[in-house]
Protein backbone atom coordinates (compact mmCIF):
# COMPACT_ATOMS: atom_id res chain seq x y z
CA UNK A 1 0.00 0.00 0.00
CA UNK A 2 2.89 2.15 0.41
CA UNK A 3 4.09 2.44 -2.52
CA UNK A 4 1.10 2.85 -4.16
CA UNK A 5 0.20 6.18 -2.43
CA UNK A 6 3.67 7.36 -3.21
CA UNK A 7 3.66 6.78 -7.20
CA UNK A 8 -0.08 7.54 -7.03
CA UNK A 9 1.44 10.56 -5.22
CA UNK A 10 4.55 11.54 -7.42
CA UNK A 11 1.97 10.83 -10.24
CA UNK A 12 0.02 13.66 -9.47
CA UNK A 13 3.16 15.90 -8.65
CA UNK A 14 3.89 15.15 -12.14
CA UNK A 15 0.22 16.47 -13.43
CA UNK A 16 1.12 19.63 -11.81
CA UNK A 17 4.04 20.19 -13.30
CA UNK A 18 2.84 19.98 -16.39
CA UNK A 19 0.14 22.90 -15.48
CA UNK A 20 4.01 25.19 -15.23
CA UNK A 21 5.25 24.15 -11.70
CA UNK A 22 8.70 23.41 -11.61
CA UNK A 23 9.07 19.94 -9.86
CA UNK A 24 9.71 19.63 -6.15
CA UNK A 25 13.03 18.13 -4.80
CA UNK A 26 10.95 15.10 -3.58
CA UNK A 27 10.37 14.38 -7.55
CA UNK A 28 13.42 15.23 -8.29
CA UNK A 29 15.08 12.56 -6.29
CA UNK A 30 12.58 9.97 -7.25
CA UNK A 31 13.46 10.45 -10.82
CA UNK A 32 16.53 10.52 -10.36
CA UNK A 33 17.61 7.65 -8.52
CA UNK A 34 14.31 6.45 -6.72
CA UNK A 35 14.87 8.04 -3.53
CA UNK A 36 11.94 8.78 -1.28
CA UNK A 37 11.91 11.68 1.36
CA UNK A 38 9.44 13.61 3.58
CA UNK A 39 6.65 11.89 5.42
CA UNK A 40 6.43 9.21 2.63
CA UNK A 41 9.99 8.18 3.96
CA UNK A 42 9.08 8.42 7.77
CA UNK A 43 5.99 6.24 6.99
CA UNK A 44 8.13 3.46 5.39
CA UNK A 45 10.60 3.65 8.32
CA UNK A 46 8.74 3.71 11.33
CA UNK A 47 9.92 3.54 14.19
CA UNK A 48 12.76 1.69 14.08
CA UNK A 49 14.72 0.53 17.53
CA UNK A 50 17.82 1.74 18.43
CA UNK A 51 19.32 -1.53 18.36
CA UNK A 52 20.16 -1.74 15.33
CA UNK A 53 22.78 0.29 16.14
CA UNK A 54 24.30 -1.91 18.39
CA UNK A 55 27.32 -4.54 17.47
CA UNK A 56 27.32 -8.07 18.75
CA UNK A 57 29.40 -10.84 18.99
CA UNK A 58 29.86 -12.10 15.65
CA UNK A 59 31.88 -15.29 16.35
CA UNK A 60 28.38 -16.56 17.37
CA UNK A 61 29.72 -18.07 20.52
CA UNK A 62 26.63 -18.07 22.43
CA UNK A 63 24.69 -18.72 18.96
CA UNK A 64 22.63 -21.92 18.35
CA UNK A 65 20.68 -23.46 15.57
CA UNK A 66 17.10 -24.07 16.03
CA UNK A 67 14.21 -25.19 14.81
CA UNK A 68 10.63 -23.74 15.95
CA UNK A 69 7.54 -25.33 15.16
CA UNK A 70 5.31 -26.66 15.08
CA UNK A 71 3.67 -22.91 14.58
CA UNK A 72 -0.05 -22.59 14.72
CA UNK A 73 -3.12 -20.30 15.89
CA UNK A 74 -1.61 -17.00 16.51
CA UNK A 75 1.74 -17.65 16.05
CA UNK A 76 4.55 -18.12 18.38
CA UNK A 77 7.70 -15.97 20.22
CA UNK A 78 10.94 -16.98 21.07
CA UNK A 79 13.83 -14.72 22.50
CA UNK A 80 16.97 -16.67 20.76
CA UNK A 81 20.61 -16.56 21.93
CA UNK A 82 22.75 -13.57 21.24
CA UNK A 83 23.67 -14.03 17.82
CA UNK A 84 23.52 -13.42 13.84
CA UNK A 85 21.13 -15.66 12.11
CA UNK A 86 19.34 -16.33 9.11
CA UNK A 87 15.86 -17.26 9.72
CA UNK A 88 14.20 -19.22 6.56
CA UNK A 89 10.65 -20.67 7.01
CA UNK A 90 10.51 -24.62 6.26
CA UNK A 91 8.20 -27.00 5.30
CA UNK A 92 7.58 -30.93 6.89
CA UNK A 93 5.74 -31.57 3.52
CA UNK A 94 7.90 -28.99 0.96
CA UNK A 95 4.57 -27.35 0.37
CA UNK A 96 5.03 -23.43 -0.77
CA UNK A 97 4.94 -21.56 3.22
CA UNK A 98 3.46 -17.60 3.16
CA UNK A 99 3.98 -16.49 6.74
CA UNK A 100 5.12 -13.18 8.93
CA UNK A 101 8.18 -12.45 11.03
CA UNK A 102 8.51 -10.06 12.82
CA UNK A 103 11.68 -8.82 15.40
CA UNK A 104 11.03 -6.41 18.75
CA UNK A 105 13.27 -5.53 21.01
CA UNK A 106 12.72 -6.04 25.08
CA UNK A 107 10.94 -2.49 24.69
CA UNK A 108 8.73 -3.49 22.02
CA UNK A 109 9.85 -1.60 19.37
CA UNK A 110 9.79 -2.86 15.97
CA UNK A 111 13.41 -3.65 14.34
CA UNK A 112 11.97 -6.15 11.39
CA UNK A 113 8.54 -7.18 9.83
CA UNK A 114 9.07 -9.11 6.61
CA UNK A 115 6.67 -11.65 4.75
CA UNK A 116 8.33 -15.12 4.33
CA UNK A 117 6.70 -16.19 0.85
CA UNK A 118 9.14 -17.37 -2.05
CA UNK A 119 6.84 -16.38 -4.60
CA UNK A 120 5.80 -12.78 -3.51
CA UNK A 121 8.11 -11.89 -0.36
CA UNK A 122 11.64 -12.92 0.82
CA UNK A 123 12.88 -16.41 1.25
CA UNK A 124 14.97 -15.29 4.28
CA UNK A 125 15.80 -12.76 6.98
CA UNK A 126 19.32 -12.12 7.90
CA UNK A 127 19.83 -10.41 11.49
CA UNK A 128 21.57 -10.02 14.38
CA UNK A 129 19.88 -10.90 17.65
CA UNK A 130 21.20 -9.30 21.47
CA UNK A 131 19.60 -12.02 23.27
CA UNK A 132 16.61 -9.77 24.77
CA UNK A 133 14.95 -9.71 20.95
CA UNK A 134 11.84 -11.03 20.72
CA UNK A 135 11.16 -13.10 17.64
CA UNK A 136 7.39 -13.50 16.69
CA UNK A 137 6.61 -16.06 13.69
CA UNK A 138 2.90 -16.88 12.35
CA UNK A 139 1.47 -18.34 9.06
CA UNK A 140 4.76 -20.78 8.73
CA UNK A 141 5.04 -24.47 9.64
CA UNK A 142 7.89 -24.14 10.71
CA UNK A 143 11.05 -21.47 11.03
CA UNK A 144 14.62 -22.35 10.90
CA UNK A 145 17.16 -20.10 12.48
CA UNK A 146 20.94 -20.76 11.52
CA UNK A 147 23.78 -18.78 12.91
CA UNK A 148 25.17 -17.05 10.01
CA UNK A 149 29.07 -16.20 9.49
CA UNK A 150 30.25 -12.90 8.87
CA UNK A 151 32.43 -12.28 5.43
CA UNK A 152 32.33 -9.25 3.00
CA UNK A 153 30.03 -9.74 -0.04
CA UNK A 154 28.51 -7.75 -2.49
CA UNK A 155 25.27 -9.67 -2.58
CA UNK A 156 22.85 -9.04 0.51
CA UNK A 157 19.87 -10.25 1.28
CA UNK A 158 17.01 -8.67 3.33
CA UNK A 159 17.61 -8.07 6.67
CA UNK A 160 19.93 -5.70 8.20
CA UNK A 161 23.78 -5.48 7.37
CA UNK A 162 26.76 -3.34 7.95
CA UNK A 163 28.96 -1.62 5.72
CA UNK A 164 32.85 -2.50 6.97
CA UNK A 165 31.61 -5.47 8.51
CA UNK A 166 29.43 -7.22 5.61
CA UNK A 167 30.17 -5.02 2.64
CA UNK A 168 33.13 -2.68 1.52
CA UNK A 169 32.81 0.83 1.72
CA UNK A 170 32.30 2.27 -1.35
CA UNK A 171 30.10 3.55 -3.87
CA UNK A 172 27.63 1.14 -5.65
CA UNK A 173 24.63 0.61 -8.36
CA UNK A 174 22.65 -1.69 -7.24
CA UNK A 175 19.96 -3.64 -8.48
CA UNK A 176 17.86 -6.64 -7.78
CA UNK A 177 19.02 -10.00 -8.93
CA UNK A 178 15.97 -11.94 -9.66
CA UNK A 179 12.26 -12.87 -9.13
CA UNK A 180 10.25 -10.90 -7.19
CA UNK A 181 11.63 -7.67 -6.74
CA UNK A 182 9.65 -4.75 -4.67
CA UNK A 183 11.06 -3.47 -2.00
CA UNK A 184 13.13 -0.60 -0.26
CA UNK A 185 16.86 -0.73 0.67
CA UNK A 186 17.30 1.83 3.91
CA UNK A 187 20.74 3.22 4.67
CA UNK A 188 20.54 4.33 8.42
CA UNK A 189 23.16 6.35 10.30
CA UNK A 190 23.20 7.38 13.96
CA UNK A 191 22.19 11.24 14.06
CA UNK A 192 21.05 11.18 10.12
CA UNK A 193 18.21 11.24 8.79
CA UNK A 194 17.72 7.65 6.94
CA UNK A 195 17.39 6.98 3.33
CA UNK A 196 15.24 5.28 1.21
CA UNK A 197 15.68 3.87 -2.20
CA UNK A 198 12.90 1.92 -3.51
CA UNK A 199 13.38 -0.65 -5.75
CA UNK A 200 10.08 -1.75 -7.79
CA UNK A 201 11.94 -4.57 -10.66
CA UNK A 202 14.91 -6.18 -11.75
CA UNK A 203 15.12 -3.92 -14.57
CA UNK A 204 18.01 -1.65 -15.60
CA UNK A 205 15.69 0.88 -15.27
CA UNK A 206 15.36 0.16 -11.51
CA UNK A 207 18.85 0.66 -10.43
CA UNK A 208 19.89 2.87 -8.09
CA UNK A 209 23.30 4.68 -6.70
CA UNK A 210 24.09 4.40 -3.17
CA UNK A 211 27.62 6.00 -1.36
CA UNK A 212 28.03 3.94 1.65
CA UNK A 213 30.83 4.84 4.23
CA UNK A 214 32.13 2.94 7.36
CA UNK A 215 29.43 1.90 10.49
CA UNK A 216 26.20 2.89 8.63
CA UNK A 217 23.65 0.02 8.55
CA UNK A 218 21.73 -1.22 5.79
CA UNK A 219 17.98 -2.44 5.71
CA UNK A 220 16.63 -4.55 3.02
CA UNK A 221 13.21 -5.19 3.09
CA UNK A 222 11.05 -6.70 0.61
CA UNK A 223 13.36 -7.76 -1.68
CA UNK A 224 15.02 -11.43 -1.68
CA UNK A 225 18.88 -10.41 -3.01
CA UNK A 226 20.12 -6.87 -3.61
CA UNK A 227 23.53 -6.95 -6.21
CA UNK A 228 25.83 -3.75 -5.34
CA UNK A 229 28.22 -3.63 -8.33
CA UNK A 230 31.65 -1.39 -7.20
CA UNK A 231 31.43 1.92 -9.24
CA UNK A 232 34.77 2.77 -10.84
Amino acid sequence: MKRIVFLSLITCIFVLIGCSQQPSDKVLLYEENNEIIGPERDEIVGEISDTIYDSIDRSNANAQELMIGPIEGTGEDITPPEGRYTITGQSPNGNPQSGRLLVYDENGTLLIDELIDYGYGVGSVTVDLNGSHIVHIDGLDQAMFTPTPTQISNQLSAGIWEVGTDIEAGSYSVMADSGYAFGDLIILEEGKNPRVFEILNTTPDSKIDVSLTEGQKLKISGLSLLQFKPQS
